[in-house]
């Protein structure tokens, strides 16, 4: 740190010095009194100011950030990326923009994008960051003049006068307060002579400098003109000629009057004047700009537009002026009563030009100026421009000069401005001045009166004494001082009165013997004479005295007659003669504008007394500390006047004084600044003119003496004991703690002032203080950080001050004392506060270590010890990690944002931008790294915001470290190198780009919760100020951001009205209020009025974001986006280096999954990247697979989910445009899926991890669309470019292309294609290698049996006999078949079968939305059932999700009380449990086989849907888990996939056995509902096996509870004479575009068995009629004919439906041409379905029997019903037609088969009758083989006994239709249609042989005949034997009509007869 004398700031003092002050008098009595000299050193001397003290930083410029091309849907056309002019554009435009963004990229060897932290800091300026630290001292610049007003020039333009400038004209130019009638600054003085005079020229540049402390409309400027005083009469010369209109010119008479009378009189008279309003709105109509006009007699009022320029001068026209014909004084011409005069045809132009240095205008200015209001007022209208960008100083006008001429503004006059003499503010100059005022002559008579003034030092006599003082400035520009001045000529008046102004130099050293002489002279203008003679009327005198008694004052003096010598003593007073015998006469006015002279007796006699001290006169020292004490009385303003010189005499005293003078100056000092401190900034700490004496002014006592900081320090030291000693030391204390920061820059600015005298070398001097010194500053040190650690709770604003004062105590002395010496006292403070301390107490730690940190030397700063680097960062790494662990959220929020800007400076810092001092940067930020891997809670605790600041500092860290330093956080342990990434994954979530809001909703409302809770307000001592203030624009920038986008808005002019009206709606104003009063309002960020409003935070956040102006928003959403895609980058940059060092081992982590790779792999693609991302990631994923694709793809549970993780995301790129994210994320799906079949092993895993990705990717997809027609449902884009891309995984032309266009190896995905006769040869060869291994093997054992004994190396033996060699020929065989299945594994059948299942995922998902889509419009639920039955069915290989959709589709079905159906489904689901458990070699599983086999005998359709798995290796069962969760495993198909051991159940976490239990019950619920009680019985069988093994016998006996009501309902269904029929079946058909994808199609519906034709019919038109009243109503085809589609009408829209009967039988049925499967035909489950249609040749559908034909129709199902949904689609039909004999056959074998049916299910319920029935079986069951049947009744009809039937009254009702006589549809009907009676034949006879289709039809008749008469004999006997008493007639009945059939049938069958 260096010092320099600011030689420019020095030059400035004569900028406002006035032009004409004699400093001889103060220079020449400075070395007689002291005082004198310390104030004009205050102002002359050089300001010393310390380089440096408020900080160094040598920014560079801030980067320039371009808009980032992000991926984005094809749907969303404006979140590509911010910047972009036209969002709505199409792929090619992308792509073009893709070119040229990757054209303009900025090329960057090092990394791959731009430092996070300057994007999270884009508009980071190290002055406003450091102003946002509470307590921060900020540099101000000199105080070169008053800090107050508006300063603006006058330059008068021109002055034309119409009839001719003739004689000389002379005026003034004040500024005047119309209000208040006074003057506000000294007069400014122009002339204009006639050219023709001698020594006349062209005037110079008349301007002058005005200031204006407060705005206000009464404010104007005051323009007085005069002429040569003349009289009407005399010669003709009138003053009225210039205000004649006719003739406008003079005559070359009156001019050469006019001229030569004013050459000879030199006194002048008043003549014209006008005013000029500045900041009056009512005189120009509230007009926004400078302008003018003037009205007057006769004259139009109105001038010249202003020609304006923004920025520059503006000119204002005075087209006329106003005549005045008599003497007056100012205050009269604001008289409304006063009498007005012709105007003067007269013109002035003046310029008015804003100064810098000037405040902003006031509310009116703003608004408009204003005038007095006067009709000859002219109006000058406010500047606009506002100058508070421009500073009150030299130095900003220096910097300005480019704009505004400074040489123009040093040759102006500088008008003194009077309210500086009253204002509290420190003399910036030496003024010494007196202004006098004659205000008013009252004689008796009137007189041509005018006065003189002079200044004398005696009163001897006029005429002898010598000379008066030339003390007087002139009128005239470049005119030496004068002695005598004179006034204007009051013509004629009573009283006379004056208008003058009269400036008077003030001796130094004021003498009783100085006054004020007056002298009053007539002059008679009537005498014609051209230089009439002044007369003495009278003289009065006024001491100097009385004017130095106050700063303005008005006195009333007598007039003497004559004037005596020594005319001062009282004595010769009574000697002279008085006007008006002695009454005052002569009324003036004074101000006195004095820097030199206080008006305070006090302060008057502490400089007496000073100057006694120092010039060491004989003086009591009471009286001097009596003098000191007295400084406390004075006045504040007058204290502050000469605040600087009192301060450097005080420390005089306490540098060079005694002990006692030491501390009364001490405290008197510490009195003076506390007053200052307290009345002029008490909410500021810091009170600028204090700093600007430490700054500036103190100059150590000029060097001359010893330094002060040893004296001062000892005082205040001693203070400092005696107070903690416990002595009373009364309030100076307090107050010296209060205003510690002063005391304590002084103290190092003494210090700097000494080492600038010490010689400097190439390396910079420290002062090392003395033992004693530092002993002193050490325990001053340590008292006042007790009074830190005592204030911290009881008074923490104060102990905030003293931590300040503290922290830049030791922040100074860095670059003055010795280091050591300096982090002796930072440490004494740390080890005070050490720890986990109190809130308060770590707040003020952390103060203290950012103030110290933000040293421009804080890199450079040694360390403590010598192994030490750096002992500040040491520290503050220390520190800040307390900080971060704090449970106060605001020491959080300080610690982060502490963090932020420190990394932020040096990244923004020139100084630093080395790769060297990069790195030695980042090391001493990296133990942050470390500690927050040792500790990871500390990171999880902070807020949303609070984690965004740590990691951009970790991230700005990890930017420039090197390997060895990174290697520190990853040679631990494999555990916390995973911390270090999951901080990176956490990284990348909180910075995630999300568009152009910037926020999600879901994180916004957690960041709001989190600080809302987080709020510091009410609790005592909280660190104000460091949670942001809510609401934001943006949470991804810093808050310094936020607040300059405040600014942002409030500069924005154009939606400055829309600002307004949201701040008028949420700041509660009225909405009736005044414009004037919302324009009073200050403006106030919007957010803030939000704020106070409470509105909600995502609303106040798109509020604020509309709110901004498009630039700035442009800018918000560009830093975002920068934001996001340079953290990705860096965190890339961080993920290759850690995959080159892991490849070489060099890191500890988990090398068999490389979890730190994926992870954060997987969120990189989670997340929307920009172009620039993906250019350089497809090269590093490549190599990062090439190094660690085998760990990285390794399976488990972690990596698995990772894996679908990667999928999915890489399969959300393909959907997104622009095309180049697309293609590359193809090339990167590839490259992961080429690793995953290399290294995977399993394909069946990969189908599985690959189908989940894409379900979930597909779930949130948008798949449908409106199409170009009306109501047309079509699929979306993005649907469709994922199938495009799909269908282009298995192209290897673009493979390729990808590659080529990435600059990758074709090897990357080249297909290793094997030679198949290569393959062949090399399996020949290993056939033979091993036969010859056998051969050596057999001749090695015989070998070692022999020779065993002898050999003790087996090893030696092994090698000795050729054991090696066989080995390694095993060993490359081996090698060589693993690479054949790695080559077979990446062949293209796998890339196809991938490529197929994908597509046929997205194709199903498509479908079920598009079925989905259509319930909006029809009620079909059958729809909703196909839908979700579509997606199982191609989720088929995942269990987890097919068992999902499987769930759902069970579900619908209960909401359509489907329950057989709903069955089916659980069934379905328990078989896919139970066969991953079967497969699986992991899991415990209680089932078999068998079990598979019921379960597929339950549902056919699973034998269809299950895939094939590995057989289990062992046929026991094995134990059982109890806990539910301690299962899953398969991932292939719904079976489960997992067949190895170790494999991962990804996909099957729900395959467990007590899910399959659940189900198996679910499914017996659901089958009891549908009454199907086999099925039910059958479920719960499944159980059993579980629950035995577990032992769970209360399960066990509910288990055998329910099957025992199973099996008694199923026994009641048995016994019921009803026939069970369990549904209802349909056939229905669909024609009509209506219909969609079902048109044209027919499917067969199952329905509950109480559901009738009618039933579905109304059921199916409620749900496809026509909706809309221009649609077609639906028709439904009547009959059951095969419907022509070609045949109906277009447009309409039919339905046929049509009853079915399933196909059932035993055995072969000839009818049916089918085989029915024993093992499902007691099963009531169907695919084969029929429907009878009769007919006749002749057309008619009725005939008799012989006509009688019937066509039958058999249709075939998909799959079984029941099945999992309720309606299967026909595939294919037969239609047969049957002639009439044949329908008589069916008839009767029917009849038949009833009967049979009948009595051996009745016969088999009786147990032992049938029980020799060969295989019908007990237990009420019917026997299945039809032989066993006709034993069993053949066998009950030929025994004896009597038998008992359950149901005997259904078989009376089958014998009565069946035996008794039917003429015309019974058997005798049929004998009588198609036989001739042949009674005495032996074979029966057709009737008419043509009709029949085949020879042996008559033969088959007779035996369907033969067998029914048979059976029905049989029925006969075994009614007999059950029959009772009480039917016994019934039977003796049917025995007869028996009989009696025989008889009649028998002519017609001959066979009976035997």
């Amino acid at each position: 740190m260096a010092l320099s004398a600011s030689h420019a700031l020095t030059s400035r003092n004569s900028f406002f010095r006035p032009r004409y002050l004699n400093e001889a008098p103060v220079l020449s009595e400075a070395e007689d009194l002291p005082h004198l000299r310390e104030l004009e050193l205050c102002v002359n001397a050089d300001l010393v100011h310390v380089e440096n003290k408020y900080g160094a930083f040598l920014g560079q410029p801030h980067p320039a950030f371009r808009p980032q091309l992000f991926s984005a849907p094809l749907s969303d056309r404006s979140a590509a990326g911010p910047g972009r002019p036209n969002g709505g554009r199409d792929g090619e435009d992308d792509d073009a923009d893709v070119e040229q963004y990757l054209e303009n990229r900025d090329p960057d060897d090092e990394h791959y994008g731009g430092p996070p932290i300057m994007a999270y800091n884009p508009l980071f300026t190290w002055e406003t960051e450091r102003a946002a630290v509470i307590g921060q001292r900020l540099p101000i610049k000199p105080i070169v003049s008053s800090t107050v007003g508006t300063r603006f020039s006058v330059r008068i333009l021109s002055f034309n006068v119409q009839a001719g400038l003739v004689e000389p004209f002379y005026g003034t130019i004040c500024l005047y307060h119309t209000e208040k009638k006074e003057k506000v600054s000294e007069d400014f003085h122009f002339q204009y002579l006639p050219l023709s005079w001698d020594g006349a020229s062209t005037p110079p540049e008349l301007r002058a400098i005005f200031t204006v402390e407060r705005e206000a409309s009464a404010l104007c400027l005051l323009v007085q003109v005069e002429r040569a005083v003349t009289e009407e009469s005399l010669n003709g010369v009138k003053g009225s000629v210039y205000t004649r209109k006719d003739p406008p010119v003079l005559t070359d008479r009156e001019a050469s009057h006019l001229s030569e009378w004013a050459q000879g009189m030199p006194f002048r008279e008043a003549f014209a004047f006008a005013t000029i309003p500045l900041f009056d709105s009512a005189a120009t109509g509230g007009a926004t700009a400078f302008g003018g006009s003037s009205t007057g007699v006769g004259t139009p009022g109105g001038g010249a537009a202003p020609r304006y320029e923004l920025g520059g001068p503006l000119q204002v026209d005075i087209p006329c002026l106003q005549r005045v014909k008599e003497c007056y004084t100012e205050d009269q011409l604001f008289d409304p009563k006063r009498k007005v005069h012709k105007p003067v045809r007269m013109s002035m132009q003046v310029e008015v030009e804003r100064l810098p240095g000037s405040t902003a205008l006031s509310q009116g200015a703003q608004a408009g100026v204003g005038g007095s209001g006067t009709p000859h007022s002219h109006a000058m209208m406010g500047h606009t421009r506002s100058m508070e960008s421009i500073g009150s100083d030299v130095e900003e006008m220096g910097a300005l000069s480019r704009t505004f001429s400074i040489s123009r503004l040093l040759n102006g006059f500088h008008a003194l401005d009077f309210t500086d003499m009253t204002r509290a503010e420190p003399f910036t100059h030496l003024e010494h001045l007196v202004f006098v005022y004659p205000h008013s002559v009252a004689l008796p008579k009137k007189l041509n009166l005018f006065v003189r003034v002079e200044l004398r030092d005696d009163d001897a006599d006029l005429q002898s004494s010598r000379p008066q003082l030339e003390a007087i400035f002139p009128w005239e520009r470049d005119h030496a001082m004068q002695r005598v001045a004179s006034s204007q000529v009051a013509m004629g008046m009573r009283p006379s009165l004056f208008h003058d102004e009269f400036k008077i130099q003030l001796p130094a050293v004021l003498q009783p013997s100085h006054h004020l002489l007056f002298s009053f002279f007539h002059i008679d203008l009537a005498v014609k004479s051209d230089r009439p003679k002044p007369v003495v009327v009278g003289y009065s005198v006024m001491p100097l005295s009385a004017v130095t008694q106050s700063f303005k004052g008005e006195m009333n003096l007598p007039m003497s007659k004559d004037l005596l010598p020594r005319y001062l003593h009282e004595s010769t007073k009574a000697k002279l003669t008085f006007w008006e015998e002695g009454k005052p006469v002569f009324r003036m006015r004074t101000r006195l504008f004095s820097s030199l002279l206080p008006l305070s007796d006090r302060l008057r006699d502490f400089f007496k007394q000073y100057d006694r001290h120092v010039l060491e006169a004989p003086l009591p020292r009471e009286d001097l500390l009596e003098s000191i004490n007295g400084l406390k009385g004075v006045d504040t303003v007058v204290l502050l006047q000469f605040l600087y010189p009192l301060l450097n005499m005080l420390l005089c005293m306490i540098g060079n004084g005694v002990e006692t003078l030491q501390v009364a100056a001490f405290r008197a000092m510490v009195n003076i600044v506390s007053r200052v401190q307290a009345e002029l900034s008490p909410k500021h700490p810091r009170n600028r003119f204090l700093v600007h004496f430490v700054d500036f002014v103190f100059d150590d006592l000029g060097r001359q003496q010893p330094p002060v900081y040893p004296g001062l320090s000892n005082v205040w030291r001693s203070l400092a004991r005696s107070k903690s000693r416990g002595f009373r030391v009364g309030p100076v204390y307090s107050e010296a703690l209060s205003m510690a920061w002063f005391v304590l820059e002084l103290v190092v600015k003494s210090m700097d002032l000494e080492l600038a005298q010490v010689p400097q070398g190439d390396e910079i001097a420290r002062l090392r203080l003395e033992d004693e010194v530092f002993l002193c500053i050490r325990q001053l040190f340590e008292c006042l950080l007790v009074e830190v650690q005592e204030k911290a709770d009881a008074d923490y604003p104060l102990a905030r001050r003293l931590t300040n004062s503290l922290a830049f105590f030791c922040y100074d002395l860095i670059t003055v004392v010795d280091p050591p010496q300096v982090f002796e006292l930072v440490g004494l403070f740390l080890s005070q506060l050490a720890g986990m301390c109190a809130a308060n107490q770590h707040s003020l730690k952390l103060h203290f270590l950012r103030i110290l940190c933000d040293h421009d030397l804080f890199v450079e700063t040694p360390g403590r010890g010598p192994t030490e680097k750096n002992y500040l960062s040491t520290v503050l790494m220390k520190d800040l990690f307390t900080g971060l662990d704090h449970e106060d959220p605001n020491q959080r929020a300080t610690a982060s944002r502490m963090l932020t800007f420190l990394l932020t400076k040096h990244e923004y810092d020139s100084r630093y931008q080395q790769t060297e001092l990069k790195l030695y940067i980042s090391q001493l930020y990296f133990p942050v790294v470390s500690q927050l891997l040792d500790d990871p809670q500390v990171f999880t605790r902070l807020g949303v915001l609070q984690k965004r600041q740590v990691v951009v500092g970790v991230l700005a860290v990890l930017r420039h470290v090197d390997s060895e330093t990174l290697l520190k956080a990853w040679k631990h342990s494999p555990a916390r190198t995973q911390l270090f990434f999951s901080l990176l994954q956490e990284s990348l979530f909180l910075f995630q780009y999300t568009g152009r809001t910037g926020v999600s909703s879901g994180e916004l409302g957690s960041v709001v919760r989190n600080l809302h809770s987080l709020d510091g307000k009410g609790r005592k001592g909280g660190s104000e100020g460091e949670l942001p203030t809510f609401p934001l624009y943006s949470d991804r920038v810093s808050l310094a951001t936020n607040d300059s986008l405040d600014d942002m808005a409030l500069s924005d002019s154009k939606g400055s009205g829309e600002r307004e009206q949201l701040a008028r709606k949420y700041s509660g104003m009225s909405a009736t209020s005044a414009p004037g009063q919302s324009a009073a309002r200050p403006p106030v960020p919007l957010r803030e009025e939000l704020r106070r409003a409470r509105v909600a935070p995502l609303e106040a956040m798109t509020i604020l974001r509309q709110s901004l102006p498009p630039t700035a928003s442009e800018k918000l959403s560009v830093w975002e986006a920068t934001m996001s895609a340079w953290v990705s980058l860096q965190v890339l940059e961080v993920l290759e280096q850690f995959s080159d060092l892991a490849a070489e081992g060099a890191v500890v982590t988990d090398y068999d999954t490389m979890d730190c790779l994926t992870g954060p792999i997987s969120a990189l693609l989670s997340m929307p990247q920009p172009v620039s991302f993906w250019e350089v990631f497809v090269p590093a994923f490549a190599e990062m697979l090439r190094l660690h694709g085998r760990a990285m793809l390794a399976s488990s549970k972690a990596n698995d989910a990772r894996l679908k993780d990667m999928f999915g995301n890489l399969l959300k790129r393909l959907i997104v445009r622009p095309e180049f994210v697309r293609k590359r994320a193809l090339l990167c799906l590839l490259l992961l899926l080429r690793t995953a079949l290399l290294h995977m092993g399993n394909v069946h895993h990969l189908r599985v991890i690959l189908t989940v990705a894409l379900s979930e990717v597909m779930m949130q997809l948008r798949l449908l669309q409106r199409g170009s027609r009306p109501g047309e449902i079509t699929e979306s884009l993005e649907v469709e470019r994922l199938r495009f891309s799909l269908e282009e995984l298995g192209s290897e032309d673009t493979w390729f292309g990808l590659l080529a266009e990435c600059g990758l190896p074709d090897m990357c995905l080249e297909i290793m294609v094997g030679d198949e006769e290569a393959d062949m040869e090399e399996e020949e060869e290993e056939e033979e290698e091993e036969d010859e291994d056998e051969e050596e093997d057999e001749e090695e054992d015989y070998d070692n049996d022999e020779e065993e004994e002898d050999l003790e190396d087996l090893d030696g033996f092994e090698a000795e006999n050729g054991m090696g060699r066989a080995r390694r020929r095993r060993r490359r065989r081996r090698g060589r078949r693993r690479e054949r299945r790695i080559r077979d594994r990446w062949s293209r059948k796998n890339v196809e079968e991938l490529q197929d299942m994908l597509l046929t995922v997205v194709d199903a998902a498509s479908q079920h939305e598009q079925l989905m889509e259509g319930l909006k419009t029809s009620n079909d639920r059958y729809a909703i059932v196909e839908s979700y039955y579509i997606l199982a069915q191609a989720y088929g290989h995942v269990p987890d999700l097919y068992i999902m959709w499987m769930l759902h589709l069970c579900e619908a079905h209960q909401e359509m009380s489907q329950w057989a159906e709903a069955a089916q489904c659980a069934v379905s689901v328990a078989g896919v449990v139970i066969r991953g458990l079967h497969a699986s070699t992991t899991r415990e599983c209680a089932w078999e086989a068998e079990h598979l086999e019921l379960l597929w005998r339950v549902c056919p359709l699973a034998r269809h849907q299950w895939r094939a798995r590995p057989s289990r290796p062992s046929s026991s069962a094995r134990p059982i888990s109890n806990r539910s969760g301690a299962a899953g495993s398969g991932s292939g198909g719904a079976a489960g996939g997992a067949a190895g051991g170790g494999e991962s159940d990804f996909g099957a976490t729900c395959l467990n056995t007590d899910s399959a239990v659940k189900y198996l019950q679910m499914a017996s619920s659901f089958f009891a509902k549908a009454e199907l009680f086999h099925f039910c019985a059958e479920m719960l069988s499944l159980t059993i096996p579980v629950f035995r093994f577990r032992r769970d016998f209360f399960q066990l006996s509910k288990c055998h509870t329910s099957l025992s009501g199973i099996y008694d309902n199923v026994l009641a269904q048995e016994r019921n004479p009803i026939p069970f029929k369990d549904a209802t079946y349909y056939r229905v058909g669909f024609y009509g575009e209506r219909f969609g994808y079902i048109d044209g199609r027919e499917f067969i519906y199952r329905e509950p068995r109480e559901v009738r034709l009618g039933d579905i019919m109304e059921k199916l038109k409620s749900l496809y009629d026509a909706r809309e009243p221009d649609e077609e109503p639906l028709h439904v085809i009547q009959d059951s004919r095969q419907v022509d589609p070609a045949a109906l009408k277009p447009g309409f829209v039919y339905m046929q439906i049509t009853a079915v009967e399933p196909v059932v039988g035993i055995g072969e049925d000839r009818w049916l041409g089918r085989t029915i499967d024993p093992a499902v035909a007691g099963a009531p489950v169907f695919n084969c379905f029929f429907f009878d249609t009769p007919f006749t040749p002749n057309g008619k559908q009725q005939g008799r029997m012989e006509d009688q034909w019937k066509r039958r129709t058999l249709v075939y199902t998909q799959s079984t019903l029941p099945s999992l949904i309720s309606r299967q689609p026909v595939v294919r039909s037969e239609v047969r037609e049957y002639s009439p004999l044949q329908c008589a056959v069916e008839i009767i074998e029917n009849r038949s088969h009833a009967l049979e049916m009948e009595m051996a299910s009745q016969l088999g319920a009786m147990g032992g009758v049938g029980g020799g029935g060969g295989g019908g079986g007990g237990g009420g069951r019917v026997p299945q083989d039809p032989a066993a049947v006709t034993a069993l009744i053949a066998a009950a009809a030929a025994a004896s006994g009597t038998l008992r039937l359950p149901r005997i009254q259904t078989l009376q009702r089958l014998l009565q239709g069946s035996v008794a006589l039917q003429v015309n549809s019974g058997v005798l009907g049929v004998c009588m249609a198609f036989y001739e009676a042949n009674p005495h034949g032996h074979e029966p006879r057709s009737k008419d042989p043509s009709k029949l289709q085949s020879p042996s039809d008559v033969e088959t008749l007779t035996d369907a005949i033969v067998r029914f008469v048979v059976v029905c004999k049989r029925a006969v006997a075994v009614h007999g034997r059950a029959v009772t008493e009480v039917d016994r007639d019934f039977q003796e009945q049917l025995e007869r009509s028996m009989e009696e059939l025989e008889r009649e049938i028998s002519p017609f069958i001959p066979v009976l007869r035997k």
